[in-house]
C-alpha cells in the first residue's frame, strides 16, 4: 500500500464580500475546489503533484478567498484546469488501494465536486485517513481532545513549526509530512491505525 498526504483549498461558504461589502452565500454554492495538492510519503521518489481548477459554480469568487489563499480568480480562470480533468489525472497518479492522509474530509470535498460538476466518480479504491486520527491521542494534543478537527494553523503551533504560510495546499502538505516525522510515525503506525 502506498501512501500520500493531501489538501485541497476550496471557495468557501462562509461571507463572500469584503467587510465593507459584506455578501451572504446563496444556498446553491457549495465548496468548490481551487487547489490540490498531493504527495506521496515514506519512498524515495516522492512523486506530488499540483492541480489548480478553475471554478464555475460560485456566482462571486470569494475576496477572503484571494486574502487568505493568495489565489486569485484571474490566475485560476488563465491557469485552472476543469474539474473533471483535475479529477481524471488525479486518478491517473494514484495506484489503486493507496491510502491518503489529510487534515480534514477530503474525501468528502471531492464527493461533492463530483456531484456540482457531474462527474463520474472513477471506481479505483482508495483509502482516506484523517490525519486527527493519528494524533489526537497524542499527549500534546490534550486540550483539542474534544473536538473532531484540528487546524493546520493549531498544528504547526503546537509543533512549533515556522516560516510555512497555512492556506496552501502544497504548504499544508508539507505542514502534515513535518509534523509525522516530529512524532515519529513511520508507515506501520499508520498502517495499525488505518
Amino acid at each position: 500500500m502506498r501512501v500520500f498526504v493531501i489538501d485541497t483549498e476550496y471557495l468557501t461558504w462562509n461571507n463572500l464580500g469584503s467587510k465593507k461589502n459584506p455578501l451572504k452565500r446563496k444556498k446553491n454554492e457549495p465548496p468548490e475546489i481551487i487547489q490540490i495538492f498531493i504527495k506521496e510519503i515514506f519512498t524515495k521518489r516522492k512523486k506530488e503533484k499540483l492541480f489548480f481548477v478553475k471554478p464555475v459554480n460560485y456566482q462571486i469568487y470569494p475576496h477572503r478567498i484571494s486574502k487568505l489563499t493568495s489565489i486569485k480568480k484571474k490566475f485560476l480562470d488563465r491557469n485552472g484546469s476543469s474539474f473533471k480533468s483535475v479529477y481524471n489525472n488525479l486518478n491517473k497518479f494514484l495506484p489503486k488501494n493507496s491510502l491518503i492522509i489529510s487534515n480534514g474530509d477530503e474525501s468528502k470535498i471531492i464527493d461533492i465536486n463530483l456531484k456540482i460538476n457531474k462527474v463520474k466518480k472513477l471506481g479505483k479504491k482508495l483509502f482516506f485517513l484523517n490525519f486527527y486520527i493519528l494524533i489526537k491521542n497524542l499527549r500534546i494534543f490534550k486540550k483539542y481532545k474534544k473536538k473532531k478537527f484540528i487546524t493546520n494553523n493549531q498544528i504547526k503551533k503546537t509543533f512549533k513549526i515556522k516560516n510555512i504560510k497555512s492556506h496552501d495546499a502544497k504548504n499544508d502538505v508539507l505542514i502534515l509530512i513535518k509534523s509525522l516525522k516530529i512524532i515519529g510515525i513511520e508507515k506501520k503506525g499508520i498502517k495499525e491505525n488505518f
